[in-house]
This record gives structure tokens, sequence and C-alpha cells, in this order.
């Protein structure tokens, strides 16, 4: 493996630097808030942009910022072909059952790093910045162009790699940074759904919970009267529900153990914690096992009231086995049926590349010589990347080895998740091992 010595030395010399750059970009509550002028996604997203462009520029790299888009282009190599690096800034809300640290005051703790963004996606920003300044600082030759694009609305609609695509060629390969180890080769497709009753709630007030769509709800509140009501179950990543529990459904089966509501709102509550109950999508008979993809996912993220209306949100994750048109159709019925209205939020298509794909070839290549190991199996992935946006492209991963730090209660840690964190270790060698990657692509004529 070229230049394994020099790439290593570098990343253990410049350490305490590397993790400083991770802290800064850490402190910069970067999801998603109203729109302003010169900042479509909220200041702090704004602001992150602007903070990654004088990284890059300190060191005298090309960038492109195109801050009404949502994105930056950060430039290295003259090549005719070129290689792209993708990460995104943005990051989910945070809930108020951190126990660690501040969800933007990282870290460090039992040789990991805690915060809201060190897992997804904020290291990969520092991966692609350090690989292109290694290439550089250690004069390895490099015949591609390398592109990066570091983006802030990939959490919430993918607009900004949409807008990019639309007036750029895109790289002719690109890695994602996104995801995990080795490496994943397709993502499923993604329905995004509210679901509103049509008849209001009676007796049952300021029933609510859930930040995000994409994560399973974690917290649950209503109120009857003058007695309030809370549950606490397991949030994850929308896409990844096995473990969770559903706050909505612990409330609504609570609720409805009272004994004291009434019988419309007994009934609502009812069907309400049968559809939060599972997250295979059987209530309505959208089960799907995809010999490829796996099985069908379909979590509720939010609960709340619209004029004493109540409505739940739907993120469902399904493979090429799975018919959009098909599921949508059940979804109708199924609600119309039971006196509820559904609206269809966001959609994506499923991806795969071909496991013979040079290039995923390459990069296989590099984690097998890095790891010392010849086991290296490709995956698909239940999330969703920018890689399903671009014509070429792979994902992988920020962090090289996993582990938590001591005392982590379970539901934290992981992506989307209350104290989100990252070990050290795996986050300096996936820097290396990212650089040669590339450097393994490089070679493909």
């Amino acid at each position: 493996m070229k230049y394994r010595e020099e790439i290593h030395r570098y990343v253990q010399e410049h350490k305490d630097e590397i993790i400083n750059t991770l802290g800064e970009l850490v402190k910069i509550p970067s999801f998603q808030t109203e729109p302003k002028e010169g900042a479509p996604y909220g200041e702090a997203c704004a602001d992150i942009l602007k903070y990654v462009q004088s990284c890059w520029e300190k060191d005298g790299f090309q960038t492109e910022l195109y801050q009404e888009n949502g994105y930056l282009l950060s430039y290295y190599g003259n090549g005719k072909k070129s290689i792209g690096l993708f990460s995104h800034a943005d990051v989910v809300p945070v809930s108020d059952d951190w126990v660690l640290t501040e969800p933007f005051k990282m870290l460090e703790k039992d040789r990991c790093l805690i915060g809201r963004g060190v897992l997804d996606d904020k290291a990969a920003i520092v991966i692609s910045l350090y690989c292109a300044k290694m290439l550089k600082e250690l004069n390895i030759p490099i015949n591609a162009r390398l592109v990066i694009f570091t983006g802030v609305n990939e959490e919430t609609g993918m607009k900004d790699i949409k807008d990019y695509v639309k007036t750029h060629t895109p790289p002719d390969f690109s890695i994602v940074t996104d995801c995990d180890f080795p490496v994943y080769r397709g993502d499923k497709g993604i329905l995004q759904l509210i679901a509103k009753s049509n008849a209001p709630l009676k007796e049952v007030k300021d029933f609510y919970g859930g930040e995000s769509m994409n994560i399973t709800l974690g917290k649950a509140f209503a109120r009857i009267g003058t007695k309030s009501f809370s549950e606490t179950g397991i949030s994850c990543h929308g896409a990844l529900p096995e473990g969770s529990v559903n706050a909505g459904y612990l409330l609504s089966k609570r609720l409805c153990a009272e004994g004291t509501l009434c019988n419309e709102d007994l009934k609502q509550l009812t069907f309400i914690s049968k559809l939060l109950k599972g997250y295979y999508g059987e209530v309505f008979g959208i089960e799907n096992d995809d010999k490829t993809f796996g099985k069908l996912t379909c979590t509720n993220g939010m609960i709340g009231t619209d004029d004493g209306k109540p409505y739940l949100t739907f993120d469902i994750r399904y493979g090429l086995d799975s018919n959009d048109t098909y599921i949508k159709k059940k979804l109708k019925d199924f609600f119309t049926q039971n006196g509820w209205s559904v609206e269809i939020t966001h959609e994506k298509k499923p991806f795969i590349i071909s496991e013979d794909n040079v290039y995923l070839q390459k990069c296989l290549k590099a984690y097998k010589a890095f790891c010392e190991t010849k086991e290296a199996p490709t995956y698909i992935n239940a999330g969703a990347t920018y890689a399903g946006e671009l014509p070429c492209a792979i994902e992988t991963g920020s962090n090289l080895y996993g582990g938590k730090p001591a005392g982590i209660p379970d539901g934290h840690g992981n992506a989307h998740q209350p104290d989100e964190c990252i070990t050290i270790e795996g986050f300096l060698d996936a820097i290396e091992l990212i650089t040669h990657m590339v450097l393994e692509c490089d070679e493909v004529s």
C-alpha cells in the first residue's frame, strides 16, 4: 500500500488539530430553521458553510460557495477525470435527554467524541479536508481532480444535491462518507407521509411529540383536563428501527387504559396505538422482505394535532422488490377507509450499482489492504445519502471501529440519537483509509 507510513505519520502528527476542527463544526447548531435572505436553510446552516469554506481557503484550496443552493464546492488537482468526496454539514434536531454533554459542545470521553453531528456527518467533512491536505502537503501525485461537496440539506430533502446536479457535471466516481465500512452500493427507496384524522379529539388535548420524520418517536405528551401524561420510548434512526420503542404507541396505549376516555377518543387512540406498534408496515398490508435490500420498514417520527385532529408522520424504506405506486395506493385506501387523509411529502427511488463496478472494487481493495483482511462485504443502506442522486457513487463510513463511552444509556450514541458519538481511533483511521481509497480509484484509467 503506497504512502501508508507517510499518511499515518501525518494523521498522528495532526491529531489534535483534526479533533479541534471537528469540535468547531459541532459548535454550530446546523439543523434546518426558518429561511432568511442568503440563508435558505437557516442562519446556522449558512454559517457552517462559510466556516467550512474558510477551512479550505486557509490551506490554499479553490472553493465555490453556492449559499442560495445550500452547498460548497472545494477542489484539488487538475486532471480530466474527477473523483468526488461528498458529505453534509446539517444535522437533525436535538432532544433534551442528552446525559453526557450538551449537544453542541463536543466532549472527549473514554477515547470517544460526543456531540451532535460527530458521526452524521461532520466527521466526514474533516475527512475530506485532511485527505486533500495530505495529498497536497505530502506531494502525493494524483491524476484526477478532487471535487469535494459539502451540503446543508441532506437531512431534510436533499435539494442541495439536486440543485448541484442540475448545473454541474458530477464526478466520474464519488465516495459519499455518510454510512459504514466497508462499502455500501445501494440505498432503499423512501416514502414520507403525513396521515391526519378527519375527526378531532374531544377530551385529549396537547397530543404531541417528535422533532423529525426520520427519527423514531422518543418522547410523547398529552393532556386530559388538568392531568398531563408523558411517555419515553427508545428512539433510533427511522431507517433502522430494530430495538426502538415508539413513545406515541406507549402514550396512546396508556391513555386507552385509563378507562376515562369518551368513546370517540378511545376509538381514535386505539387506532393510533395499532398504527404505531410495529415498524414493518404490516398494519397497512405493505410488508416486504427484499432479497437484496432486506425488510421494508415503516416508522413514525412525529405526532400532533391540527385543529384538534390528530396526525402522524411515517417514514417508509423499501427495496426494488416493492412497488411505490402499490404502496401509495395501499396507504391511501387504508386511511380513507378509516376516516383519515394522507399526504405524501417526500419520495425517493431505490438505487444500486453492480458488485463488479471497477471503482467499488478499488475501494474494497484499499479496505482489505488497510485492515489486513480478506473479507470485505458490500451492503445496502437502509438510510438515504447523496449517493442516490449521483450517477456513480458508493457509500462508506467515518468511523472504522465502533465503540461507545462508559455510562451511555440504551438508545443513545448512534446517528440521530442523543449523545451521538464516534471513536477517536476509528475516526483517525477512517481519514487514512479513505485517502487510500481515493488513491486506488485514481489508478482507474
